[in-house]
């Protein structure tokens, strides 16, 4: 249901598919790692764990947000720009993710029971979209603008 309203919201706001498509598709592949993670690690899936996935999902699509609202700005025509445009968000980016992290940890360390949980799934989900979601869709983006 998240991933639905994020769709319907990106549209729009772009109005463009090739912005809002590839904006839920990533959004939709963040989630399938996060569970893939939690299936590799034996991570049964309770509430506080959803509610993990949902604060990745709407952390995540907020960052997506930020790129394509840099990147969607007038003016990109060539690979340099696209690349300082895409620099400047992920920094913005890597800060918050950052933020999070450390704001995470003492509740994925302490034994406090579901927020332990709704800890980790959030941590791993913020390092599974900066190192890898966040760049793909920077690429996904570039070559559906057609910018060499």
């Amino acid at each position: 249901m998240a991933v639905l309203a994020v769709a319907g919201m990106t549209y729009l706001r772009y109005g463009e598919a090739k912005i809002a498509a590839p904006m839920v598709v990533t959004a939709l592949s963040e989630v399938v790692i996060l569970l893939g993670f939690a299936a590799a690690v034996n991570l049964a899936l309770d509430l506080s764990h959803i509610a993990g996935l949902i604060a990745v999902i709407g952390t995540g699509v907020d960052d997506l947000v930020i790129i394509a609202d840099e990147i969607s700005q007038s003016g990109v025509t060539t690979s340099r720009v696209f690349r300082d445009r895409f620099r400047k968000a992920f920094w913005v980016i890597g800060a918050a993710a950052v933020t999070t992290i450390i704001a995470m940890s003492p509740l994925a360390v302490l034994s406090l029971g579901d927020l332990q949980g709704f800890a980790i799934i959030t941590i791993v989900g913020v390092l599974i979209g900066v190192l890898v979601t966040r760049p793909a869709y920077g690429d996904v983006l570039r070559n559906l603008m057609d910018i060499d």
